[in-house]
């Protein structure tokens, strides 16, 4: 009853077909209307029914699409997912689409005009990446781009140049003085935050990021000058395997002269000051001249001595 061209074209949307596709091959309203009471097909949305084996969340995606019409494109998280930026399905399948579309659960539209990759149609990379960004806030944007350009999904260049394209981008100024930070070598929101709020604000020498110290261990911040290495470990709590392997590498940095502080969000966000008093006075007792510069949060932090 459902001829084979439908049959082929439900396959390749992941068992998803629309009321408007089975229309438009020829079948009558009586006709779905039957196919729908034998279960022939099956209802997944108003509008959307399965026909076969659906395929979970990617069936859904493809719900999305055909619910957004001409020109819909996946976007956002759900367009991460399938581009393997993002490792799990979000709940939400967010769909850019032409023309307006009504609120429903499961989906969400945005009335916007993308460009469309691959199957099932969705934004590219760089576009996803800048979309992710303009939704987030500063940390989050460095994660989304440190992810990305050391996932080797994309690069700083490219990520630019898209941004050039797109004047009228949310925080399109922190995005491009985070890629320059990310091109720099801080290859997460932990390591920019030190960047930025401990070396930078306090004036500290300028370290060499993701340097290979020893051949089996690559290093967040190195001054080398110094022989002085600092490791962010990013995670609340660093335990089990991950800190006897941090252990190991310490001490095999201890054996080459090198002394390893290790810092975690506490001391880099709300110790910023204090943290780059300490690294600042251990690179001072090796050589640094100094001296240390306040930044304005300094004021709020009361000096020892």
């Amino acid at each position: 009853m459902i001829p084979d061209t439908l049959r082929t074209l439900a396959l390749a949307q992941s068992g998803v077909i629309s009321r408007s596709q089975l229309l438009e091959a020829g079948l009558h309203r009586r006709v779905v209307a039957r196919l729908l009471h034998d279960g022939i097909v099956h209802p997944m949305t108003p509008g959307v029914y399965t026909l076969g084996a659906a395929d979970g969340w990617r069936s859904r995606a493809w719900a999305g699409v055909l619910l957004g019409g001409q020109g819909a494109v996946l976007g956002l998280e759900s367009a991460a997912h399938l581009h393997g930026l993002q490792k799990a399905p979000p709940d939400e399948v967010t769909v850019f689409a032409p023309v307006g579309r009504r609120f429903r659960p499961g989906w969400r539209f945005i009335k916007a005009t993308r460009r469309a990759t691959g199957e099932p149609p969705r934004t590219g990379v760089d576009q996803t990446v800048l979309d992710l960004c303009a939704e987030a806030d500063a940390d989050r944007i460095a994660a989304i781009l440190a992810d990305a350009i050391s996932g080797r999904r994309t690069t700083a260049k490219r990520l630019l140049a898209q941004l050039s394209d797109r004047p009228a981008l949310r925080h399109r100024g922190l995005l491009r003085e985070i890629l320059c930070d990310v091109t720099d070598g801080a290859h997460s929101a932990l390591e920019r935050r030190f960047l930025v709020d401990v070396e930078r604000a306090h004036r500290l020498p300028t370290a060499i990021r993701q340097r290979h110290v020893l051949r089996s261990y690559r290093s967040d911040a190195l001054y080398e000058e110094y022989s002085l290495l600092i490791e962010l470990d990013s995670k609340l709590h660093h335990s089990g395997g991950a800190a006897f392997t941090d252990m190991i590498r310490d001490n095999a940095h201890a054996l080459q002269g090198i002394t390893t502080l290790r810092l975690g969000w506490q001391q880099v966000t709300g110790g910023a000051c204090e943290t780059a008093r300490m690294v600042g006075g251990v690179l001072m007792t090796r050589g640094w001249e100094g001296p240390i510069q306040p930044c304005p949060r300094c004021l709020l932090v009361p000096v020892e001595g």
